[in-house]
């Protein structure tokens, strides 16, 4: 693949064991993160995440660490043809594992395009998202403060690339070990788009009333929307699920105006939720 119009690059570097040698509980995800994370920022990369519990369909183990290489890094290689800056990672793992297990390490395709995507997308509609993240992340709870909200895209078209951006506020008080999160994106019913974007929409099978962001982003004004959902919303295009034991909620809102959205949102959010309320002092 031309990498040359990346500006980031992700690699993988996986380690693979059959015979579990590292032991049934390794733990490589604490252990590893903090040096990952100091030892890949001081080679100009950036550390994603690491697995370490995830098997092959054929029952093989096999333990992953995922970095984001500058372009300038990935274009940097040893004679092994792999980038110069993977080299003292892979130094650093050896530390932290057994001997005789089998390396891979390679270039991730699909997460390169997924954080390329995603990276657009943020970017097209930051006067959207900014508004958001300064209005709600004060209101996070229950954990959802380490969860970084995500721009992601779901579906890649010829044409069109749809994503949403999604942020974690705080567990379901009416359903415990469930997320409340808030969606945003374009209001996106059929009669508000171009015949084309559309019919790219009809064809993803995504709802018209989700939260999305699409690019190209759709040409002349638009409206916006924020979504609150918890419980399990099965599917893109699902908006409730038929299990009888389901409790689930779901708000939503739309202004033109992305300021006035979100301050409408964390302002109601805070009257459904009265324990959602910024620390003193912000």
């Amino acid at each position: 693949m031309d990498w040359s119009d990346f500006e980031w690059v992700v690699w993988r570097l996986e380690v693979q064991d059959p015979q579990h040698l590292a032991g049934g509980d390794p733990g490589l995800v604490e252990r590893t993160q903090a040096t990952m994370t100091d030892l890949a920022g001081s080679l100009g990369c950036v550390y994603q995440h690491c697995v370490d519990a995830d098997t092959y369909p054929d029952g093989t183990l096999y333990y992953a660490w995922w970095v984001r290489l500058p372009a300038a890094e990935h274009a940097r290689r040893r004679a092994d043809g792999l980038p110069q800056a993977l080299h003292p990672l892979r130094e650093y793992l050896t530390t932290q594992l057994p001997e005789g297990l089998k390396w891979e390490i390679t270039s991730d395709h699909e997460y390169t395009l997924d954080q390329a995507g995603s990276g657009a997308m943020r970017t097209t509609y930051d006067e959207l998202i900014a508004p958001f993240e300064c209005a709600l992340m004060p209101l996070r709870r229950d954990g959802a403060d380490a969860l970084d909200p995500r721009a992601k895209v779901w579906q890649w078209g010829e044409d069109l690339l749809v994503g949403t951006f999604d942020l974690w506020l705080c567990n379901d008080p009416d359903r415990p070990n469930t997320w409340l999160v808030v969606s945003v994106g374009l209001w996106t019913e059929p009669h508000f788009l171009d015949e084309e974007s559309a019919h790219c929409m009809d064809r993803f099978g995504f709802a018209p009333h989700r939260p999305l962001l699409l690019l190209p982003r759709p040409p002349g004004p638009v409206t916006f929307t924020a979504r609150a959902e918890s419980g399990p919303f099965p599917g893109k295009n699902a908006s409730r699920t038929e299990e009888a034991d389901a409790i689930g909620t779901s708000h939503q809102w739309t202004a033109t105006d992305p300021d006035v959205l979100a301050e409408r949102v964390a302002r109601d959010l805070q009257l459904l939720w009265p324990h959602l309320t910024p620390p003193k002092g912000s």
